[in-house]
């Protein structure tokens, strides 16, 4: 019996941070921000279909689908099919960065692991242990959470979370329901991907801080 070519693995990488990884188990994987795409990466950057990898045997290639932005490997912009080896860097798209592991080492790169909570500032999008949070937070949620990311574990004054949350308005006409209810909607929205972990905490008689840990 033929014994079928292991899978490889294909990391999208941020700094130190995995945002998500893929096993490619196709013979065809398509990369692109359409839906119809096995690796989506939502980004205004990425074309609707951006790259194409395809596996002969244990060897995959990368071809660019004739993107906007085109494809890097290695810093080298890539014209035709190319072979791919274990830690190839491929670039979409300036500031992202996607790394192929080969099938002899599909494990996530050493001492690197999806963040509790990450946000993409530029497309503003959050993430959850490395998933994309749909739909996205809304301008006001997502400004709240910024402002409680900037120093996970310090107080926040309710004064604080105020002027992140409704800036143009006066902090002394804001009830502390209207707080309560904005901070509880955008609990509901994080709990939807981790149910089991709260991240912002109530600090009574003050205000909120992220917990990550």
């Amino acid at each position: 019996m033929t014994e079928e070519p292991s899978s490889a693995l294909l990391i999208w990488q941020d700094g130190d941070l995995i945002k998500d990884q893929w096993i490619l188990e196709d013979n065809e994987v398509s990369i692109g921000r359409d839906a119809s795409c096995q690796v989506q990466l939502p980004s205004r950057w990425i074309s609707r279909v951006h790259v194409c990898l395809r596996r002969d045997g244990n060897h995959y290639t990368a071809e660019d689908a004739g993107s906007k932005n085109g494809l890097y490997i290695n810093g080298q912009r890539a014209y035709k099919a190319q072979i791919l080896s274990d830690g190839d860097k491929l670039q979409l798209a300036p500031g992202l960065d996607l790394i192929f592991v080969d099938s002899e080492a599909t494990a996530p790169l050493p001492g690197r692991a999806a963040a509790p909570l990450y946000l993409d500032h530029i497309e503003r999008q959050t993430y959850i242990r490395g998933q994309l949070l749909s739909p996205p937070l809304s301008a006001q949620q997502y400004q709240v959470l910024s402002t409680l990311t900037e120093h996970p574990g310090k107080v926040y004054s309710r004064y604080e979370v105020i002027n992140a949350a409704w800036p143009q308005d006066n902090p002394d006409g804001v009830s502390d329901d209207a707080v309560d209810a904005m901070i509880r909607r955008l609990r509901t929205r994080l709990a939807k991907l981790d149910p089991d972990h709260e991240y912002i905490v109530t600090v009574r008689g003050y205000g909120f801080k992220l917990n990550v840990e």
